[in-house]
């Protein structure tokens, strides 16, 4: 048993009793060695690269994510994926220690949703962004809008002398003119978010037969189909084709670089909402939050959508000028995204047997 005056003793040097004095100050300085190393290991932890799947541009979504780091400090790691890429690898895969799903159409994400896939995170900067463009049970948010469209190379369409005296397709069915055998591309429903949003709205709209019997015509009529939404525009861009079907945003972002197109939105033409979900099974749950409130905030909202050529949802930001002639009231206003989630497969399914 300790005697009285001992703790005094421990503790000081009065007693003659140094070497109980040393003993304490080691034991003292081993516990805040240890206090301390589970602050730099907690710290490196935390600080471990936030992995993002990136659905759109690669190079927008590096310049988001750079901005993102230099405000926060948070290494990244970035995945460019198509739609159909990333809801294969996070819908049939394991654990992917994927953190984030920054893009693509909104029933990327309600499959995630449906799948318990992805976490709950309403961001209070999602307060303002109206009901229409993100989910009720908060598991994801849109970023931005955007409608699908027919594309045009005037260049190529002008110098073709079958095509120069004839008028330019606004409706998918003008596409199927013989004349535009082999010079126009759609994407893949089965790969591309873009393919399956042509595919799902046109379901909702005339049903599925005619959609899909829609769409193995314009297969056929195809030099190929490509593999992502964005690819179509690129080859639009650079005169491999006469006319294309992308979204209106990726025909622009062309536009604005120099090149001749001129784009169309069909009558009760599909749309997406663009995006943003956090996923369960991340390595980095807080930092995901942090790049949600990063997407969703005004300044990002407004500076995205000048370079992106998208529609904010974000309330009383000025759209683009290159996106002031169109039209939101002439899109599919019924399109719904829950249930282009929910008959995803079934429609897959149909298109599949329908080329066989």
């Amino acid at each position: 048993m300790l005697k009285r005056g001992t703790l005094v003793s421990f503790f000081g040097c009065s007693g003659g009793n140094g070497i109980m004095w040393k003993k304490g100050l080691l034991v003292l300085m081993v516990g805040v060695g240890v206090i301390l190393g589970f602050l730099v290991l907690g710290e490196k932890k935390s600080n471990q690269p936030l992995k993002v799947y990136v659905i759109f541009q690669e190079d927008a979504g590096r310049i988001l994510l750079e901005t993102f780091k230099k405000k926060t400090d948070q290494p990244y790691d970035i995945i460019r994926m198509s739609s159909g890429e990333a809801s294969y690898h996070l819908l049939t895969l394991g654990k992917t220690g994927i953190d984030v799903v920054l893009g693509g159409p909104a029933d990327l994400h309600e499959q995630l949703k449906n799948k318990s896939k992805s976490l709950r995170y309403s961001s209070a900067a999602a307060g303002s962004i109206p009901a229409k463009y993100k989910d009720s049970d908060g598991y994801w948010t849109g970023m931005y809008m955007g409608a699908l469209a027919i594309g045009v190379n005037q260049t190529v369409w002008q110098q073709d002398p079958q095509l120069a005296a004839l008028p330019l397709p606004q409706r998918y069915e003008d596409l199927l003119r013989p004349e535009l055998k082999g010079k126009i591309e759609i994407p893949d429903p089965e790969t591309s978010g873009t393919g399956y949003t042509l595919l799902a709205s046109l379901a909702q709209q005339r049903g599925d037969r005619e959609a899909i019997e829609l769409m193995q015509a314009l297969k056929k009529q195809s030099a190929s189909m490509t593999f992502a939404g964005n690819t179509s525009a690129q080859h639009l861009a650079e005169g491999e084709m006469a006319a294309a079907v992308s979204f209106l945003s990726d025909q622009l972002r062309f536009k604005n670089s120099g090149y001749n197109i001129r784009s169309f939105i069909p009558p009760q033409a599909g749309w997406e909402i663009g995006a943003v979900s956090i996923l369960k099974g991340g390595n980095n749950p807080a930092a995901a939050k942090q790049l949600v409130d990063f997407m969703l905030s005004q300044e990002i909202q407004t500076d995205y959508m000048n370079t992106a050529f998208s529609f904010p949802v974000t309330p009383n930001i000025p759209v683009n000028p290159l996106l002031a002639p169109v039209k939101l009231e002439n899109l599919l206003a019924t399109y719904r995204f829950d249930l282009a989630a929910q008959q995803h497969e079934k429609l897959l399914s149909g298109w599949r047997d329908a080329m066989e």
